[in-house]
């Protein structure tokens, strides 16, 4: 029989129960060990209720043979610190999003997890989803032409018990920032992974509605390397919310997908007999909840065989890091009321 890879979670948020379903959906490849969390009686009630060991701390985990792999779902602020922590004790990683929440945490995550020769890999489940998958080879074999706009909708509806649930929720410190960074992230690695690197951003964010000290609406003029033009918009404030809509549009087609549904598919002499346009059946528009577990599954099992065949996951840091570099300067932007080039 072969061997499973053994899992320990590190936090207790309402993420942590998608990691530990996930990985119990692969009984064959992955079996889920324990758990640890800041607050002990959370770690105790999520270990009953997945029948697994409650660590009492980080350290405790960390020094555990028993575990190959740490799935880390604390708040963002702290990811890039436990990230750390886990490389140096061997572990390999795979960490929700953000990453970080600032460049000196992503290039201190990229320079130890080189040093310690473990797995990162950034949770950016939309990316395994057969739908961009299908949109990816679509554009990559010019069936769209020339990408003219690429745009990006997120407008979501966080009402203000959600931030007031968590009091790292909303904050710049921990949170890293708002409707951006902590909804919008998955958008945004989207559009970039498809369409290609951006050259350029320029932004305007407000705090409109909810009180909390970071941004709950942004919109964003973008330029990519290609030339294309398009739009970034991030919201969490609208009623009743809706799911994220991505368009692309090139001189000889045009596809659009709402969460991880194709809408549109408007291509002259497509190569796929088999696109079926449906709307989007799961979305996190208004809870954090309504998510598939599906996109994390298959992330998991692409680290798992990174790490059996000692390769490269399909998102490791460079790749996980790319998103954030892009609201870091959209962010900055803002601020500075002035274009940002990414190369700056």
């Amino acid at each position: 029989m072969k061997r499973r890879i053994k899992f320990g979670i590190i936090g207790c948020g309402v993420i942590s129960d998608f990691h530990a379903n996930a990985i119990k959906d692969i009984p064959n490849e992955a079996e889920l060990v324990g758990v640890t969390d800041i607050v002990y009686d959370a770690a105790e009630k999520f270990s009953r209720r997945h029948g697994i060991k409650a660590y009492a701390n980080l350290e405790e985990m960390l020094s555990s043979k028993e575990i190959d792999v740490v799935n880390i779902c604390t708040p963002s602020g702290y990811h890039a610190d436990v990230v750390i922590k886990a490389a140096r004790a061997g572990k390999h990683i795979i960490v929700e999003k953000p990453m970080a929440i600032n460049a000196e945490q992503l290039d201190a995550i990229e320079k130890t997890c080189s040093e310690c020769k473990v797995i990162v890999s950034s949770i950016s489940q939309n990316r395994f989803a057969r739908s961009v998958m299908m949109t990816k080879k679509a554009i990559e074999d010019g069936m769209l032409g020339k990408i003219v706009c690429a745009d990006i909708y997120m407008k979501y509806n966080r009402t203000q018990e959600y931030y007031d649930s968590g009091s790292w929720r909303g904050t710049k410190r921990i949170d890293g920032g708002g409707a951006l960074m902590n909804q919008g992230i998955h958008g945004v690695d989207l559009l970039q992974y498809l369409v290609g690197p951006l050259k350029s951003v320029y932004a305007v964010s407000k705090t409109l509605v909810r009180k909390i000290e970071v941004e709950d609406t942004l919109s964003a003029t973008v330029e990519f390397q290609s030339g294309a033009i398009g739009v970034i918009q991030a919201t969490t404030s609208v009623f009743p919310g809706y799911p994220r809509r991505l368009e692309i549009n090139g001189d000889k087609g045009s596809i659009a997908l709402e969460e991880t549904s194709i809408v549109r598919w408007d291509i002259d002499n497509s190569k796929y007999e088999d696109i079926v346009l449906q709307p989007a059946f799961t979305s996190s528009s208004s809870t954090p909840t309504a998510i598939s577990t599906d996109g994390h599954t298959r992330q998991i099992l692409d680290v798992i065989k990174a790490i059996k065949t000692k390769s490269k996951p399909f998102i490791d840091v460079k790749e996980g890091r790319k998103a954030v570099d892009i609201i870091l300067a959209i962010y900055k932007s803002a601020d500075e009321g002035r274009i940002v080039y990414l190369d700056e």
